[in-house]
């Protein structure tokens, strides 16, 4: 009888090796998830890739039904990551498993497109993987009004020598990073494994340590460029800007119009902005977050007189007439969110109304400097998907109506400085917010200072992760500008961020606050905010490269196959 061949290869290669598509792609989902809130381990964002890459190496993909397992462990990541989206109403369930499916689309195009360049043109893994993520998560950034929340730049939002990059490239360059360093790892995995087979001399493994040698390389320069960035900005001179004090009440968000509730937030709200200016007499700003000035802004289209029993000159003038005592009592000027209704004629002259979610600035003599009205909405939040065609979806959901999107950005002028404003979710587009930042140009030549601001209310979510989320997608914002951002949150998190992305002051979550912030602001250029998104496009039109790559070899081998059948 003949005996069994011993056992040759390690449990170590057994493991780069697997039997199935869904346990490695799994595995990588939970590893990449524990790098975000709440859970908050960062330095797995550089690991939790790994087992998609080393499925990205296979010859075959494992299992049956590869691509089905990698679109589901894609869900699974994204039904723990944005879990939070169910919190506001029972009916959100439906869009967190919506948005968890749609989004679980890209792990398996991810795969697919990288083993295009790997397999089919030879490619190293370290250079296709990077550039086929960043150019998905381009396109994550945009296609359904975009959403980067959950982006795996975001995990490092606390290495800030890392972060910097992103004043040249945008977050999507500490994403490319990450990725650059996961495939190395992979690559060198795959390597060392191959090499400790019998028969294969000890320098190879040696050998095969050295392919970590571009991730280290990468991550060396972009740690040593960072700390170069910061202390240059920091020796900068600044000028001190308006003293600012950011209202953040803990008003319980639902969906119900009650007017009494409606007064109570109110009432809140002007008691806190009472107490600060009281604290701080030197108070310049007030900042109330999104929507929580509740008497609605109406305005109306310039030279039309809208007829009086349909739109009441009281009406009109309640909001501005409300603004106008509240600047001239706190004696500072105010930045509110508001609901704006605008007025303007159809074809007969009959009005026509539009509903915003707008912010409005106000100096302290009660003159309105400027609106700007919400340009992202957020999709079952401010609008339904498609009820433009089908009103009768607003029935099925607690939306009385949707919203409409702003059509340009705004800067507003108070003194010498521009207040480059956003509204909730905006600060997760950076396109949007760099386009917002580039409102006056080069500053340089102005004689302003700008500064973001960003009005929120994240008390839909009761103090989840969803916070933190936000916050770090702020940081980027302010890296990627070098501008300087506040945020006024009901429900927190309230925060002042530097142009370096160091989070100087941030409130308690659900808890009823005021955060004064002293504004240090200074000119400094961003590549980023001049030339935008030049990283993810180049990625881009390599992953259309691949796709057509990839839908000509399978025409070519359904073509061969079809031959060899009818042979």
């Amino acid at each position: 009888m003949d005996r069994p061949e011993p056992q040759t290869h390690s449990s170590f290669c057994r493991l780069t090796a697997p039997s199935s598509t869904l346990v490695p792609a799994l595995a990588g989902s939970v590893l990449c998830w524990l790098a975000f809130p709440p859970v908050g381990w960062s330095y797995l964002a550089w690991v939790g890739p790994v087992p998609w890459m080393l499925l990205v190496l296979e010859q075959k993909l494992p299992g049956r039904g590869p691509y089905r397992a990698l679109w589901l462990s894609g869900v699974v990541f994204w039904l723990l990551a944005v879990h939070w989206i169910r919190l506001p109403h029972p009916l959100n369930y439906v869009a967190w498993f919506a948005l968890a499916a749609y989004l679980g689309v890209y792990l398996p195009t991810f795969v697919a497109l990288s083993r295009v360049g790997v397999l089919r043109l030879g490619l190293p893994l370290v250079l296709v993987a990077p550039v086929v993520w960043t150019g998905l998560d381009w396109f994550r950034g945009r296609l359904f009004t975009g959403f980067l929340m959950g982006s795996l730049a975001h995990t490092q939002v606390n290495h800030l020598s890392l972060i910097q990059i992103a004043d040249l490239t945008g977050e999507y360059g500490v994403t490319f990073l990450i990725i650059l360093v996961a495939a190395s790892i992979a690559q060198t995995l795959r390597a060392f494994s191959s090499a400790s087979e019998p028969g294969h001399p000890r320098s190879l493994r040696i050998g095969a340590l050295l392919l970590l040698l571009p991730a280290a390389i990468a991550l060396a320069v972009t740690a040593y460029r960072g700390q170069a960035s910061i202390a240059e900005i920091e020796q900068q001179t600044s000028r001190s800007g308006p003293r600012i004090a950011l209202i953040q009440g803990n008003s319980l968000a639902d969906w119900k119009s009650d007017a009494e509730k409606q007064q109570q937030i109110m009432d809140e709200y002007l008691r806190l902005s009472r107490q600060a200016v009281r604290d701080n007499p030197d108070i310049d700003l007030v900042i109330w977050p999104e929507t929580a000035f509740r008497e609605t802004l109406v305005t109306v289209e310039e030279g039309y007189p809208p007829p009086p029993e349909r739109v009441p000159q009281e009406n009109i003038a309640a909001a501005k007439d409300y603004l106008k005592l509240l600047t001239r009592e706190l004696g500072t000027a105010v930045l509110v969110g508001i609901d704006r209704v605008h007025v303007f004629p159809d074809a007969t002259g009959q009005p026509t109304f539009r509903a915003y979610n707008s912010s409005v600035l106000v100096d302290a003599s009660g003159q309105i400097v400027g609106t700007y009205d919400k340009m992202h909405r957020v999709p079952f939040g401010e609008y339904i998907p498609f009820a433009d065609w089908l009103p009768a979806l607003y029935k099925l959901t607690p939306l009385t109506g949707g919203i409409e999107a702003g059509t340009r950005p705004a800067g507003l002028v108070l003194n010498d400085v521009v207040i480059c404003p956003s509204i909730c979710y905006e600060t997760a587009v950076p396109q949007l917010i760099s386009t917002q930042a580039s409102f006056y140009g080069d500053y340089s030549s102005t004689g302003y200072l700008p500064v973001l601001v960003n009005l929120t209310n994240d008390a839909w979510f009761w103090g989840s992760s969803e916070l933190d989320m936000h916050l770090a997608c702020g940081v980027f914002r302010a890296v990627e500008n070098r501008i300087p951002l506040v945020i006024a949150a009901n429900g927190g998190l309230s925060a002042y961020i530097d142009a370096t992305g160091r989070v100087v002051q941030v409130s308690p979550r659900q808890q009823t606050t005021t955060v004064v912030v002293d504004l240090d602001l200074t000119y400094v250029s961003s590549f980023y905010r001049n030339f935008g998104d030049w990283l993810p496009l180049a990625c881009v039109l390599c992953c259309m490269v691949l796709t057509v790559v990839g839908w000509r070899g399978r025409h070519v081998r359904n073509a061969v196959a079809g031959a060899g059948t009818a042979r």
